[in-house]
């Protein structure tokens, strides 16, 4: 019975440990465009995918198949889904850019109050830069906060815009497998003519070499 214990509060303890050395891992929100030799799903791969965010040059554009040809920096040409491609930078980049911008915004306030803090020591003749200073701090507290609406805004617009592009992946996807499932069709549609052809011809053969057989012979005048 103390075994039995003993044994069940080191199960416990043990699964306690393993939790809290456990780390933390999130998924990836990043998505990958391959990009074929041709403007169609049937085609080759030639880049195995390029990420959200990949700066491309437009080559052509085919409206019938939804496919567009592009040239990456690199000089890989190819062709991948017109509906990946946007006329501006994506949201999580443009997030970036205004991260760096906060925090330049944010040193420039920091020096600004340092500034002011020692302009209001000193004699009236600097009471005007104080105010200026003064001024201008506010005029970037506004820009800061505007920037940080804007960032808030780029976060949802990106969430919205990695849901779409999975959406589309997965519609792309089942297109292709309908595709591939009405080829197999088609083709096995032809095979079945093509044996209920030689079939008949076969029976035809058939009673061409049986049936005069059967017929009873004519016995000659003669006879």
């Amino acid at each position: 019975m103390k075994k039995s214990i003993l044994f069940g509060v080191s199960a416990v303890l043990f699964s306690l440990a393993s939790a809290s050395i456990a780390e933390t891992r999130y998924i990836s929100d990043k998505i990958y465009v391959p990009l074929r030799v041709g403007d169609g799903s049937k085609y080759r791969i030639i880049h195995r995918g390029l990420p959200s965010g990949e700066k491309l040059d437009l080559l052509s554009t085919n409206e019938d198949s939804g496919y567009s040809q592009v040239r990456t920096d690199k000089g890989v040409e190819g062709w991948l889904p017109s509906h990946y491609l946007v006329t501006s930078p994506s949201a999580r980049s443009q997030l970036d850019s205004n991260k760096k911008l906060i925090d330049e915004l944010s040193t420039t306030n920091k020096d600004l109050r340092a500034k002011l803090e020692n302009t209001t020591q000193n004699s009236q003749e600097t009471s005007s830069v104080a105010e200026d200073l003064k001024n201008e701090n506010s005029a970037l507290g506004e820009e800061l906060e505007e920037i940080k609406r804007i960032s808030a805004n780029s976060i949802k617009l990106d969430e919205d815009n990695r849901r779409l592009l999975e959406s589309n992946q997965m519609l792309s996807s089942e297109v292709d497998v309908l595709k591939t499932d009405n080829a197999r069709l088609r083709e096995n549609k032809e095979n079945e003519f093509f044996l209920n052809g030689a079939f008949a011809v076969l029976i035809g053969v058939m009673l061409s070499l049986i049936v005069p057989r059967m017929m009873p012979k004519r016995r000659s005048d003669w006879s």
